[in-house]
Formats: C-alpha cells, sequence, structure tokens
C-alpha cells in the first residue's frame, strides 16, 4: 500500500535479470549536445501509473505490459563494485533512471539504500569520481529510502519537474509539481547534491513561475529541454501531443518545435537562472546551446558529471 505523499505504484513483474546490469549508453540523437553515461538497468518501464504521454518507454518497451522489476540485488551491487573500482571509463556517471523512474520500486524490491552506502564506502571515501544519479518525477513519498539516508557526496538525485497545470494534465501517474518541489528543498536542506531538469517543456504553458520556484531552491545543476520524439515514439502515442513537432531532416534525428518555439520556451528561464547554477540542454542542437548563451563545450546538463 503507499504511503501518504506517495503515488499508487504499477503492478509489476518481479524476476532476476540474465543479462548485465551494467552497460554504456552513447547518446544517439543527430546533432546533439549529449554526453555519454553508463546505465543501471534495475528495472524495464516506470512505476508510475498511467504513465507520462509523451513517454519514451512507449516505444522502447512496447512489449511489456507491465514494467519488470529486476530482484538479483547482490548481483547488482557486485557490478556496480565493479564499475566503481575502474578506472579510465569514458564517463563516472551511472544514471539508473533512463529505462524506469529511480524512486519508485523501493517498496516491491529495495536498493537504492543499498546503493547509497555502496557509493558512500566504495567512491566518496575512497575519493573517486564515480556517480551514482538517481532520476525521478518523484516526491516525498518515493524519497523516503534517500530521506532515511545520510546524504553522499557522490550521490546525485535530479527531479524532472514539470508546470503545475502541464503536469497534472500530461504527467498524471507521478508526484505533484509542489510534491517534487518539496523533495527537492528537504533533500537539498539535508545536504543531498540535487539537480533539477524542467523537461519537456511544452508549448501553451508559462514557465516564468516555475522557474522562480527552482531558483528558490536552488539546485547544484539546472536542465531544459523541450518536447521531442523518435520516430518510433510519434506512432506509438495516439494523444495528439506530438501533433506540433516537425519531422526531422534526417530519419534517424528527433521531432521538434520549430527553433523559435523552442527559444521562446527556453529564454524566460535561462534569463531566470542565468547566474544561479549551471544550465544545459537535453537532447539539444549546438545552435541553440549558443544562441542562449550557453556552453557547449561544457555539456552541463543532467548526465553529465
Amino acid at each position: 500500500m503507499s504511503s501518504i505523499g506517495q503515488k499508487k505504484p504499477a503492478a509489476v513483474v518481479k524476476r532476476r535479470r540474465t543479462s548485465k546490469f551494467v552497460e554504456i549508453f552513447r547518446t544517439t540523437p543527430v546533432n546533439t549536445v549529449c554526453p555519454n553515461f553508463y546505465v543501471l538497468a534495475h528495472a524495464n518501464g516506470c512505476g508510475f501509473d498511467p504513465v507520462c504521454s509523451y513517454c519514451y518507454l512507449k516505444s522502447s518497451f512496447w512489449y511489456l505490459k507491465q514494467p519488470h522489476v529486476f530482484t538479483n540485488v547482490e548481483q547488482i551491487e557486485a557490478e556496480v563494485r565493479r564499475w566503481i573500482g575502474q578506472d579510465e571509463h569514458e564517463s563516472y556517471v551511472l544514471n539508473t533512471g533512463n529505462l524506469s523512474d529511480s524512486l519508485t520500486f523501493e517498496d516491491e524490491r529495495p536498493l537504492v539504500g543499498r546503493l547509497v552506502q555502496l557509493f558512500r564506502t566504495e567512491a566518496a571515501d575512497r575519493g573517486r569520481p564515480h556517480c551514482l544519479l538517481l532520476v525521478t518525477k518523484g516526491g516525498m513519498g518515493e524519497c523516503r529510502s534517500l530521506l532515511a539516508e545520510r546524504p553522499c557526496a557522490n550521490v546525485i538525485v535530479s527531479f524532472s519537474i514539470n508546470q503545475a497545470e502541464a503536469a497534472a494534465k500530461y504527467e498524471r501517474g507521478a508526484a505533484t509539481t509542489a510534491d517534487r518541489l518539496a523533495a527537492a528543498k528537504r533533500l537539498i536542506e539535508a545536504g543531498w547534491r540535487v539537480r533539477v531538469r524542467i523537461d519537456p517543456m511544452l508549448l501553451g504553458f508559462e514557465y516564468g513561475g516555475l522557474a522562480e520556484q527552482v531558483r528558490g531552491l536552488p539546485p547544484e545543476r539546472l536542465t531544459l529541454g523541450t518536447l521531442r520524439a523518435e520516430s518510433n515514439l510519434m506512432g506509438a502515442n495516439g494523444n495528439g501531443i506530438f501533433a506540433d513537432l516537425e519531422q526531422p531532416e534526417d530519419a534517424k534525428g528527433l521531432a521538434r518545435y520549430p527553433r523559435e518555439a523552442r527559444m521562446g520556451l527556453y529564454r524566460p528561464v535561462v534569463e531566470a537562472m542565468r547566474g544561479v547554477c549551471p544550465i544545459g540542454l537535453c537532447e539539444e542542437t549546438p545552435d541553440v546551446w549558443e544562441a542562449l548563451g550557453l556552453d557547449v563545450e561544457a555539456k552541463s546538463c543532467n548526465c553529465g558529471l
């Protein structure tokens, strides 16, 4: 049963995973600024029900009727320990939120506390750069596991937060905007490293107010992204949310809003947050970074170290 402040999770399939848990993820969108990172595949599919209207996992895991949660936790820990013990990685970020929300399966399969302790003893205490990245649309309920632990310098918590009306319409299964902001603030006050993603920004909604709320936290890093979709996702979604996107010239590219529409969404938030914390863009083209006065080479976006 869900606790107060926690959404009822989706029904899940619990099973052992037979393939690797830790693998490099090399970003593929054409002509975008995006760092490579490692993925920890602790689950396939999201624990929020319903999933967000635009969720890219609808095309990645179209064949799953329910999310699959992997239960061989000892193997997860062993692979992560080996990864932390190795040098000369392409990236020192291990992302647990690429194939699923990072925090929604704690009731079914506790993992986050064990990972935090692992990164404390194997990375932070030994001065190693390897970091665990937790990405969530959760709120106070989903963050219980983190609030029960001491902060770790090598663990980063990234909240994906949308404008309140947009979240209520298109992210109905996730925590409310207010709940996500409250959880982010609580973790920052407790000493955790917290990043924020305002992504995907949607036409028809005003983001200035949300920018002021994020400014009041503030996070260690802010990443912005506008609605986008690969070709498979466009076909997998019949709710009309992608109607205003333009098809890419390259078949392997992303459908996006027109450039000026994207700039119109980005500009007010960038100006509100400039000088507060580093700002990056998610899966965006270099010319848009440059037009907003952001450092392309720094790649100061969510999945970078």
